[in-house]
């Protein structure tokens, strides 16, 4: 019976030469080892810390730009805020100049208005019987009682009437405004029984001066207005010009209009 050629001493030497040996097997299984220990030990030291520390700075980014967003939204609010108070402030200096120049206007109105009176009156200004005067945008006539009034009667004398309707020319379109001022002893004796007051007087005194100036003057009704005061009224305005104590008739006129 033929051998098997694996039983060949020659051929099992080259196969047992051929066969690793059980060092190499065991020193490569621990190199094997060793490196997956290694980039175990790598990922844990290394990636890890990183990849945290990087979710911490890729908040704290998106943290920092919410601010630097809302820093943004809050600048553009507070310019548009400036430019709105500048827009206002703007507004009021051109308000403010347009009343200082509206003020200078009616003062100039009403300065020419009493140097219009002054003429009118001139003669019933040099017997102390008128004066003329102004404050800010109203001139003011006033008329002394025994000049304006016809004696004993709650009636304007004829020359009165003239001069009545004279100063009303001199306001135009403008609103006139009638003060009687009354003092005790000024009412007519014959007048005492129906008017016992210096109000009383005053009032009546005011509406007959009124009636005047609708129907002998013209004036219109819208632009009249008439009160009677008793004495000298406490919140009388402070004149520039003369004026005229005692129980008078002022006849204010609006240089406003």
């Amino acid at each position: 019976m033929a051998k098997s050629p694996f039983e060949d001493p020659e051929v099992q030497a080259m196969r047992a030469s051929m066969r690793p040996s059980a060092g190499s097997v065991r020193w490569g299984r621990v190199a094997t080892g060793v490196l997956i220990v290694a980039c175990a030990t790598f990922a844990l030291a290394y990636y890890l810390p990183l990849s945290r520390a990087h979710e911490l700075l890729a908040g704290r980014f998106a943290e920092l730009q919410g601010q630097v967003d809302s820093s943004k939204r809050a600048l553009q609010e507070t310019r548009s805020k400036m430019r709105e108070l500048e827009s206002k402030q703007q507004a009021l200096a051109s308000q403010a100049d347009q009343s200082s120049k509206l003020e200078k206007q009616q003062a100039d109105a009403s300065q020419a208005i009493k140097s219009t009176l002054e003429s009118k009156l001139e003669k019933q200004r040099a017997k102390n019987q008128a004066a003329v005067g102004f404050a800010g945008a109203q001139a003011m006539a006033a008329l002394a009682h025994d000049y304006l009034m016809t004696r004993g009667k709650l009636e304007v004398s004829a020359p009165s009437k003239a001069v009545l309707c004279s100063v009303a020319g001199a306001a135009g379109k403008r609103a006139i405004r009638v003060i009687a001022i009354t003092e005790q002893k000024s009412i007519p004796a014959a007048l005492t029984k129906t008017h016992k007051s210096p109000l009383q007087y005053s009032v009546a005194v005011a509406q007959v001066v009124a009636d005047t100036l609708l129907n002998q003057c013209k004036v219109s009704p819208a632009q009249l207005s008439a009160t009677g005061v008793p004495s000298e009224p406490a919140t009388s305005p402070k004149l520039e010009g003369k004026t005229l104590s005692g129980s008078r008739v002022e006849i204010w006129l609006d240089a406003g209009q």
